[in-house]
């Protein structure tokens, strides 16, 4: 049975991981920042009829210098990072050493274990902004990097610092998301559903054409296990979206038909450098045998459905 720790496990991400990994037979460390939200997470899986059988869970703050390691590293096979600090509005001053220390320390301080204790693979998980504001689409793996906000440079220093223990042969592969969707995930789509449901005002910042290439939490974990100890995709990156793009007036109206509601929406000034697009060339990862299973209309119909 092959071993998997999985950082940030009671995220988002890093939570449909950890599920999916263990209904395919994986064992798995869970790491999460504190004993409550693992407790949390350990209470989750256990009442959604998980098998906790191969299970360990990992309570460790990444902003603390000194790590006390609960299992045994020697037992793993692949890393895979996704703590991190991501709130792209919390890009102010005040945030700095914060973002500094869990994107960029803490990457360094677990990449370095893990190229001491032989981890087979160590899959770092970026993010899209540290593109910024290209002038071509899609976004390739070579597009410039010009990020525009704290969250994108730090990631981007995290990458390079992978990349540099690469040197001294880290087995790593970079994965960049851009937008991850799933049940849980509180975002875009799920706040213009409260809103049109509530029968509450929904403000748009911007002209409502910027838009997003949503991909589901299952396609991104497909993607994730065919790059898993797969040697073709060492010390390489792989930029992973969905395949067609929303834009924020696209899905007010569809979400609207869907509920049959007059959706209460006005435009404003933006409030943030926000990006207008952020569509990914996968080419890379479908060349791996990568093909999309889910639908965005679907979800948000099964999704309305079963909420009604």
């Amino acid at each position: 049975m092959k071993k998997i720790l999985i950082t940030g496990a009671t995220g988002f991400i890093g939570g449909w991981l950890t599920k999916f990994f263990i209904d395919d037979g994986y064992g798995i460390v869970a790491h999460g920042s504190s004993e409550k939200t693992l407790n949390t997470l350990e209470k989750n899986l256990s009442n959604s009829h998980y098998s906790l059988q191969n299970t360990e869970f990992w309570a460790q703050d990444f902003l603390e210098k000194s790590w006390d390691y609960s299992f045994s590293f020697s037992d793993l096979d692949f890393i895979i990072h996704t703590a991190a600090a991501t709130k792209v509005r919390e890009g102010t001053y005040e945030n700095y050493e914060k973002y500094y220390n869990l994107n960029v320390v803490a990457v360094k301080q677990l990449a370095k274990k893990a190229l001491e204790e032989g981890i087979s693979h160590f899959v770092h998980l970026s993010t899209g902004q540290i593109f910024g504001h290209p002038k071509y689409f899609p976004i390739t793996e070579n597009t410039p990097k010009n990020p525009i906000n704290l969250y994108g440079y730090t990631k981007l220093m995290g990458e390079k610092v992978v990349e540099s223990l690469g040197v001294f042969n880290l087995l790593y592969t970079i994965v960049r998301p851009f937008s991850v969707y799933g049940k849980g995930q509180d975002n875009i789509i799920q706040i213009i559903i409260d809103k049109i449901k509530n029968n509450e005002a929904l403000t748009v910042y911007g002209d409502g054409t910027q838009s997003r290439a949503f991909m589901h939490i299952k396609d991104f974990y497909n993607a994730i296990k065919l790059m898993l100890g797969n040697p073709s995709c060492f010390k390489e990156s792989f930029n992973l979206s969905g395949d067609k793009e929303y834009s924020v007036n696209y899905l007010i109206g569809f979400i609207s038909d869907v509920l049959k509601k007059k959706p209460d929406f006005h435009y404003e000034e933006p409030k943030f450098n926000e990006l207008k697009r952020n569509l990914a060339d996968t080419s890379k990862i479908q060349k791996l045998g990568f093909s999309y299973e889910c639908e965005l209309e679907e979800f948000i119909e099964k999704k309305l459905i079963h909420q009604n």
